[in-house]
């Protein structure tokens, strides 16, 4: 027994003896040396010219580990840049395999302008070659790859509030703000206004002064060659009340969509803010009450909340003997 594993350590030195002196193995150059070796999976175009496209917070990449070794190997990784690590740190391969592990990016991508490059390295350390844990002789393997930030468009809306109550029959202004939120420019494709109010009207007008107006993003404020680029857009729309609106408590919502995700960017392709307003009816009555006043005596009513309708008028009370008179005598002569 104890002669068998002093065969297995044997061919362990001799293997390991093949790592430090690889010219002594005299190997063919178009055949891959026995040992292993560590890369990158390439998917969605990327490539050792062609950076991976970081989209989205979270997302990871693929690398590989391929162990030639006639035993098995474990590996302990090492992440450095883009804010990368993984859940395997200390990695089994099997003999003659290729195993496949993930490695995740803890960035931000919404606070990173479009268009970044980082760069990140794995690097991989043989701890253990077969059953013998190596100690003084600890080959490694590395790789390194870039990330590029995507483009990625959001809006923010923002609706400065009305703090006072509007009355039927009056405008009033609403201040609206545009902020580009994504991390390049962009523009505002189509803004649209909501309300639930029954008789609302305003003049969209001046939303065509900010549509297609392409301005920079929010990240722009952030970076030291800033030089006062407009990150975001105002208008004021003026609402017209009806006299006929009725008392209630209304919501106006505006709605903003990217340009960028319309042209197939990504990012939210709208967004939305809301706000409230209330509306006081005019006094039931207050029209007809006024033109009493016209042609009276100049005393008020003394019921403002009376409904005073004019399609019917009393019979004066002169003529109602006439009227009684005139109605015998027809039925009379209809006997």
């Amino acid at each position: 027994m104890q002669r068998s594993w002093m065969g297995v350590i044997l061919c362990v030195v001799v293997m390991v003896g093949m790592l430090q002196n690889p010219a002594s193995a005299q190997t063919p150059e178009n055949q891959a040396p026995i040992g292993w070796d560590i890369g990158l999976v390439y998917v969605d175009g990327a490539s050792e010219d062609n950076p991976f496209m970081f989209e989205e917070e979270g997302q990871s990449i693929q690398f590989w580990i391929r162990n030639d070794f006639l035993v098995d190997i474990e590996v302990d990784l090492d992440f450095e840049g883009c804010d990368s690590s993984s859940e395997d740190s200390l990695v089994i391969v099997k003999s003659g395999s290729n195993d496949t592990f993930r490695m995740e990016f803890g960035l931000d991508p919404w606070t990173i302008e479009a268009g970044n490059i980082c760069v990140f390295e794995i690097r991989g350390d043989i701890t253990t070659l077969g059953p013998v844990p190596i100690a003084t002789y600890n080959p490694n393997e590395e790789v390194e790859g870039e990330l590029m930030v995507a483009e990625l468009h959001r809006w923010d809306v923002m609706i400065n509030d009305v703090d006072h109550t509007i009355s039927a029959g009056t405008e009033f202004n609403l201040k609206i703000h545009f902020l580009n939120k994504g991390n390049a420019p962009d523009s505002v494709k189509s803004i649209t206004i909501d309300d639930d109010c029954p008789v609302l009207t305003a003049d969209t007008s001046p939303l065509e002064d900010v549509t297609n107006q392409v301005v920079a993003s929010h990240l722009r404020t952030w970076a030291n060659d800033y030089n006062g680029e407009d990150v975001s857009l105002s208008t004021t729309l003026v609402f017209d009340a009806s006299s006929t609106h009725p008392t209630r408590i209304c919501d106006i919502k505006v709605t903003a969509r990217s340009s960028g995700v319309a042209n197939g960017g990504l990012g939210a392709s709208s967004n939305m803010d809301e706000t409230e307003i209330e509306v006081k009816a005019r006094p039931v009555g207050a029209q007809v009450d006024q033109d009493q006043a016209n042609v009276g005596d100049g005393d008020e009513p003394e019921d403002p909340d009376t409904v005073t309708s004019e399609n019917f008028l009393p019979v004066h009370i002169s003529l109602a003997p006439i009227a009684i008179f005139s109605a015998a005598i027809f039925r009379r002569n209809m006997c």
